[in-house]
């Protein structure tokens, strides 16, 4: 009774992780461009800052062997809900601070996700990740449905400040459930590479961490980095509104909801990885179609669609955005099933958790990182609805070495 309470209490606490990444997805980069008058290399900066910093972070939080993993995720709450208040309090004037800032989140972000992978995995059997991780995804989707429309009226009504209040409001009460989390084993050992590594080769896992590491890569130059970011930027210089912008993230969540029942219903997960490389040649092909169109089209020309009169513009961003909206799901839960499976499929032991987690961090942000700084290099060209759009292309086109890698570690190890 006592674990089950307790995976309760840390399923509510968790809330707090996937509120705030809500706002930094949708409203977050949007809100920099805006105070640093559109300065997508201050912007790129922060991200850069943090992606990296993080891994450092990452390592500091692991050598606090007095603190146990729900202690340090509970810390990680409270820094989430300390960046809330700090941008209410410090306002715009953040952008004169906004590398400290990056680092100050980066920290937050080591306490609550290093010790949220380790508890996840804790807390699941071998057979269980791709159920719990179905409705995790449930759970993160619905948020995305209510808070981007809640946030983009408060914006759009009352400036950001009021929505800081609320995600001060929601974190507050994520934090206090966190407090009643108990019962869990809570464990940690040091980071050591060196010590992970050796016993990777010595256990003949060499090659399935080589594909492992290699999917990170690819997963961060696809749909976990610059990507999104892209794609809002699109988003929003042709809504023009946080409200609009809300209006369509809350709309594109609906259907990855839909798109991940349908897809856990009806395909088995040892079927589901056969759909990954059509799918993402699919996608690219779409997004590839949709930037010529953005380019050659008149954006601004007003169609007519039954009642509705819209410009082409706001209807290529909106089907980029359905694109999006169809592929993610499918994806991250299948990476995120494969990670967990693949972990217990190594035979992992405690000891080595923190290295899993910790090399696969150091795949992702420098992958995420070199991301931003190509967007640094190709705005000092220009920065434009045209590039922006050429660039979406490139990123869009790594889905397919991540769908790659993704099948091929399913296929060969998994299923």
């Amino acid at each position: 009774m006592e674990y089950n309470n307790a995976w309760k209490n840390f399923l509510i606490s968790d809330l707090a992780g996937k509120v705030i990444s809500v706002f930094k997805d949708v409203f977050l980069g949007i809100y920099f461009l805006k105070i640093t008058q559109g300065n997508i290399v201050d912007v790129s900066l922060y991200y850069i800052t943090f992606f990296l910093t993080y891994l450092i972070c990452l390592l500091i939080v692991n050598r606090l062997q007095r603190l146990n993993l729900v202690s340090m995720f509970r810390i990680g709450i409270f820094l989430n809900l300390m960046q809330c208040i700090v941008l209410l309090i410090v306002g715009e004037k953040i952008s004169n601070f906004i590398i400290l800032f990056a680092i100050f989140a980066s920290l937050g972000n080591a306490f609550y996700y290093y010790p949220e992978q380790l508890l996840i995995k804790r807390v699941n059997r071998e057979d269980n990740f791709q159920n719990y991780i179905t409705k995790d995804q449930i759970l993160k989707y619905t948020i995305s449905i209510i808070f981007p429309v809640i946030l983009g009226y408060c914006i759009s009504k009352n400036s950001y400040e009021l929505a800081f209040l609320i995600l001060i409001g929601v974190i507050s009460i994520c934090f206090m459930f966190s407090l009643f989390i108990k019962g869990l084993n809570l464990k940690h050992e040091k980071i050591n590479l060196k010590r992970f590594f050796t016993n990777i080769n010595k256990n003949g896992n060499r090659k399935i961490m080589t594909l492992l590491s290699f999917r990170t890569l690819f997963r961060g130059l696809s749909s976990f980095g610059v990507l999104s970011t892209l794609i809002t930027i699109i988003t929003f210089l042709v809504v023009s509104t946080e409200l609009s912008l809300g209006g369509i993230s809350s709309f594109i969540t609906v259907i990855s909801i839909l798109v991940l029942h349908c897809t856990n219903k009806f395909i088995k997960k040892e079927k589901l990885y056969k759909l990954f490389i059509p799918l993402s040649i699919i996608q690219s092909i779409v997004v590839i179609m949709l930037t010529f169109s953005m380019m050659y089209f008149d954006i601004n020309i007003m169609i007519h669609i039954g009642t509705l009169t819209i410009s082409i513009g706001f209807l290529l961003v909106l089907l980029y955005n359905i694109v999006n909206g169809i592929s993610n799901p499918i994806f991250e839960t299948s990476n995120s099933v494969v990670y967990y499976e693949c972990m217990c499929k190594q035979n992992i032991n405690i000891e080595d958790e923190p290295n899993y987690v910790f090399w696969f961090e150091i795949m992702i942000n420098i992958s995420r990182s070199l991301g931003y700084l190509i967007l640094i290099f190709v705005s000092k060209i220009g920065f434009n609805l045209n590039i922006i759009a050429v660039l979406i292309v490139a990123f869009t086109l790594m889905y397919i070495a991540f769908a790659y890698t993704l099948n091929k570690i399913s296929k060969d190890y998994l299923y």
